[in-house]
């Protein structure tokens, strides 16, 4: 087996706080083309559509879902890394899934807690709780819990800090879908305005599946970001999805520039990789975190919209798990 499939299960099988550094050997290769890159900022504003039936899992096809395992990396100067999952190699990955769950390692047990970041001396920054509210409302408090993990990304999309130093968002928030990446991918943690409290970070690296990389396939429209340091060295919770009430929070292309928004609501499993709700979104909003708990740990990934429902992608055991490979390999 390959080594993504090594790796996997290494960390499918150990303890509920997964040790990344248990993952030594990368199982990214480096190509010899560089990366096409899209430059400008904001250039993510509008919606991607919701269409379609919901995807069953079991009806894709071995090569359908190793596109979905692999992966590629892009760094800040163009080099290009990729993953590759063999078809051969995914009824293996799936079935060390299936064992765990067998004796009781569900994907609820997957979660990563969340930590508080650096306070400033002066005491401007205070660990106070901000629950988001029935309707879409303005944060007004972008430095208080849990909205300190959340930032704008410089391509016009929202992010959430799960490591000190890495970003969850959405695929199409770091790549086109037919091969290109954009460059605006600068992180400003907090952003209120033009008020930065931690100022703007720069990224190294991104990282997204080879399935919406190329293909532009929404049931693996997730990406992260590495940033060059950790803005203050904190982060949100983050764990698969288990049901209830959750909460988007995010910056919202319809209001003023750089403003934090946030709405609550139901929502529900659609298919095998997405989750869909009525929560109030716009564009500017793609790669904020579907977060439960008032906000604090994250369970998906909004990407999607219609006029009768929003989407975004599940935060299943094998996408907790895959995102753990990612910031194994790039620390």
């Amino acid at each position: 087996m390959n080594h993504l499939v090594a790796l996997s299960l290494v960390l499918l099988v150990s303890l509920p706080a997964v040790d990344t550094a248990v993952a030594k050997e990368p199982s990214f290769q480096k190509l010899n083309v560089k990366a096409k890159f899209i430059h400008g900022d904001n250039l993510v504003t509008g919606l991607l559509p919701e269409t379609g039936a919901a995807t069953d899992a079991r009806l894709q096809t071995p090569r359908q879902k190793a596109a979905g395992l692999s992966a590629v990396m892009v760094t800040r100067n163009g080099d290009l890394y990729e993953s590759r999952m063999n078809p051969e190699d995914v009824a293996i990955f799936e079935k060390a899934i299936r064992d765990l769950e067998s004796v009781g390692r569900t994907a609820t047990s997957f979660s990563t807690p969340p930590t508080f970041p650096t306070l400033y001396a002066d005491g401007r920054v205070t660990p106070k709780v901000v629950i988001g509210a029935d309707n879409r409302v303005q944060i007004s408090n972008t430095v208080a819990s849990p909205f300190w993990h959340i930032g704008r990304i410089g391509i016009g999309c929202t992010g959430t800090l799960i490591t000190a130093k890495h970003v969850l968002t959405a695929g199409h928030c770091v790549s086109n879908g037919a091969g290109t990446f954009y460059s605006s991918l600068d992180f400003t943690t907090a952003q209120n305005g033009s008020y930065h409290p931690w100022g703007t970070t720069t990224w190294a690296r991104a990282v997204t599946t080879t399935a919406w990389h190329n293909s532009a396939d929404t049931n693996y429209d997730y990406a992260l970001i590495v940033l060059s340091s950790a803005p203050h060295g904190g982060n949100s919770g983050w764990g698969v999805y288990s049901g209830g009430t959750h909460t988007i929070t995010g910056y919202p292309g319809d209001k003023p520039l750089g403003t934090m928004w946030t709405h609550s609501g139901s929502v529900n499993t659609s298919g095998s990789y997405r989750l869909c709700y009525t929560i109030d979104t716009a564009g500017g909003n793609s790669g904020s975190g579907i977060a439960s708990d008032g906000g604090v740990n994250v369970r998906g990934i909004h990407t999607t919209g219609s006029s009768s429902q929003n989407c975004g992608t599940r935060l299943t055991s094998t996408v907790y798990n895959t995102l753990q490979n990612w910031i194994a390999t790039y620390p």
